[in-house]
C-alpha cells in the first residue's frame, strides 16, 4: 500500500466488524461508513498534525475517503459487494470498480457473504487485466 491514508483505512477494514448481520449490502456499507467516521476522528487520529476528513457516499460505488493535510491529499475509494453468488453481481462490481477508479487512484474492493469461487477467479482476472488506472486491494470479510 503506498499512501498513509491507504494503509490506515486498511488497517481498519480489517479490524472493523458489522454491528449486526444486516440482510442488505447497503446496510454494511453505512455501518462501515460509521466505524471509518468514528475511528478517524480528526482530534484522536491526527496525532497533532493540521487535517480535515471526509468519508463521503461516493456515486454508486461505496464510500470514498479524503484526508487533507497541510501539505498533501490523499483520497481512497472503496467498493463493497455482499454475496458475488451469479453473473449480475460481477458485472455489477466490475462496473463499481470501473466508476471508482475514475475518480480514486486506490481501491479497496470488499468481498463480503457467499462468494463463488469461480466468479472470484473472473473478477481476480478483471483486476489483474486493467492496467495502472488505480491501485485495488481486495479484502474477505
Amino acid at each position: 500500500m503506498s499512501t498513509a491514508l491507504m494503509q490506515d483505512i486498511g488497517r481498519l477494514i480489517g479490524t472493523w466488524q458489522p454491528r449486526k448481520t444486516y440482510h442488505i449490502g447497503p446496510n454494511f456499507l453505512e455501518d462501515l461508513k460509521k466505524y471509518l467516521q468514528n475511528q478517524m476522528k480528526p482530534t484522536s487520529f491526527s496525532a497533532g498534525r493540521r487535517i480535515s476528513l471526509e468519508v463521503v457516499d461516493a456515486r454508486g460505488m461505496g464510500i470514498g475517503v479524503k484526508r487533507k493535510t497541510v501539505n498533501q491529499v490523499e483520497t481512497v475509494g472503496i467498493v463493497m459487494k455482499r454475496d458475488l453468488a451469479d453473473l449480475m453481481d460481477l458485472r455489477l462490481v466490475m462496473d463499481q470498480v470501473d466508476q471508482a477508479a475514475k475518480d480514486y487512484p486506490e481501491l479497496f474492493v470488499i468481498l463480503m457473504g457467499n462468494l463463488v469461487p469461480d466468479l472470484e477467479a473472473k473478477l481476480a482476472a478483471f483486476l489483474a487485466n486493467r492496467g495502472a488506472v488505480a491501485k485495488i486491494t481486495v479484502v474477505k470479510k
